[in-house]
């Protein structure tokens, strides 16, 4: 307690969370192999926490630069798949195939650049191809794969580990997704190439369609407990608590301006308690005016103002209770009966749960919470 009393804010991982959710997706896929997505520092949950609570319940790690992926090596104690999901720098790809890692192929002229870069450490490249099915981000175009796919065998220091497309609406949209399984399944089958893995499905697909004919999901938002479906009627755990410490306690008069732009002016006599967080932590400075709360003494409180910098302002004329400086604010979690959670925010912020979650800054410590939270 004296440890987490010496901080001003951090978020609190629950790695039985994080496994939980990880069962609930073998049940959705139950064929399939899970790589677990970690970019972006575990979505914000801490890479070298995550990493830890979830390694052996996993086959592989995706990621999206060449530091995560050399992060994780370094952390796992048996060795896995690690890929890199975005594409590669021409300056990163030698260092990605000396580790054995992972890497994704998008063109005919990125193999023949990736071969010969093998050939020169004689090692193989573990290659996935990305097959463009409607992303329109990375991948072979439809008309391109079959032909280049024949080309790509005979390079001999490219080993095409799997083939992999990726679903931009596949929380919204079934029919498409449903068109973009069908193509990816057809030109598969007309390149005539077997790979060990398969993987089309994200967050979304392992929800609602499962594997998705794959042979390996790539789940990254539900591993944290969050569904990107409303009424998904999923059992998800959120795996993050998000907190802070009140510093300062104030009375103000009626009349009195509160934070920058002076956006706010009290009407009446108002307990204003200011709380360790703001934007320069990833709090986000769109919650201003847009009547988000946090929870103090298992009260919600309403942020008075704009969002700082490095704290915010909050109406706590509510709580009966003594408070102090020092006292936690719940910020993303639970408290009592109250419950604030990152689709609430996000919806208030106007964004994403995957911005807000990511938009934790690194000088937010992130704990790991042995108690498992039921």
């Amino acid at each position: 307690m004296e440890d987490k009393l010496a901080k001003r804010t951090w978020v609190e991982i629950n790695p039985e969370a994080l496994k939980k959710n990880l069962h609930i997706c073998r049940e959705l896929a139950p064929d399939a192999a899970v790589m677990a997505v970690v970019k972006a520092d575990a979505y914000g949950h801490g890479l070298t926490e995550t990493v830890k609570a979830i390694e052996s319940q996993i086959d592989a790690f995706g990621v999206a630069t060449l530091r995560e992926a050399i992060t994780i090596i370094s952390l796992i104690s048996e060795k896995k798949m690690v890929m890199i999901l975005g594409a590669l720098l021409p300056d990163e790809r030698k260092a990605a195939i000396l580790q054995d890692i992972h890497v994704t192929v998008s063109s005919l002229e990125e193999a023949k650049e990736f071969n010969d870069l093998g050939k020169s450490c004689d090692r193989e490249v573990q290659a996935h191809l990305v097959l463009d099915t409607g992303m329109g981000r990375l991948g072979f175009s439809e008309k391109s794969f079959v032909e280049n796919c024949q080309e790509i065998k005979t390079l001999n220091h490219i080993s095409i580990k799997g083939v992999a497309t990726h679903f931009p609406c596949s929380d919204q949209d079934n029919e498409f997704t449903e068109k973009q399984i069908k193509a990816f399944n057809s030109i598969l089958r007309n390149s005539n190439i077997k790979p060990k893995w398969i993987h089309l499905a994200n967050s979304a697909a392992t929800l609602r369609i499962g594997n998705s004919s794959g042979t390996m999901i790539r789940p990254g938002l539900i591993i944290y407990g969050i569904s990107p479906i409303e009424d998904s009627g999923s059992k998800l755990k959120p795996a993050m608590e998000w907190r802070a410490r009140i510093s300062q306690i104030r009375n103000l008069p009626p009349g009195s301006s509160i934070s920058y732009g002076r956006s706010y002016i009290t009407e009446a006599e108002t307990k204003v308690a200011t709380v360790a967080v703001g934007y320069g932590d990833g709090y986000p400075r769109s919650l201003s005016g847009k009547d988000t709360e946090v929870i103090i003494k298992g009260t919600r409180c309403r942020i008075l103002g704009k969002v700082t910098m490095d704290m915010i302002m909050v109406d706590v004329t509510a709580i009966c209770e003594p408070l102090k400086s020092g006292d936690e604010v719940t910020l993303i979690g639970t408290e009592g009966n109250e419950c604030i959670s990152v689709l609430e925010l996000a919806k208030k912020a106007e964004t994403i749960p995957w911005e807000i979650l990511t938009g934790i800054s690194p000088r937010v410590e992130r704990m790991v919470c042995e108690e498992n939270k039921e």
